[in-house]
């Protein structure tokens, strides 16, 4: 996985900071591995529970939007990409075998 295409799917889902570390920066790989499409589902559904019965609406709000993006893939594996972009640690969401990133979550680092 390139720095442009990263670049460019941070762009495309709309991650502009993201885009911008990337380009200025570069990015550094620091973990990559895939996991069942099923199993991240199960993981994020049970977040997702636990965030509305704290009434926590930012978690609620990315629990429900992983959920979406991991329901609308079409492979059974979710290709995982824990990467650095600057001062940003960000875990990067893929389907194996496919050359698009589903959705990415800032972990640190972020402004905004």
């Amino acid at each position: 996985m390139d720095e442009s295409f990263i670049a460019s799917e941070a762009s495309r889902l709309g991650m502009d900071q993201l885009a911008a570390e990337v380009d200025e920066y570069g990015v550094i790989v620091l973990h990559e591995s895939a996991v069942s499409r099923g199993q991240l589902i199960r993981i994020f559904e049970n977040r997702l529970r636990r965030a509305k019965a704290r009434n926590d609406c930012d978690v609620t709000r990315l629990a429900d939007d992983l959920l979406s993006a991991f329901n609308g893939a079409q492979s059974s594996e979710i290709k995982l990409i824990h990467v650095q972009a600057g001062k940003m640690d960000v875990m990067l969401y893929g389907e194996v075998g496919d050359e698009s990133i589903l959705a990415a979550v800032i972990l640190s680092g972020s402004d905004s």
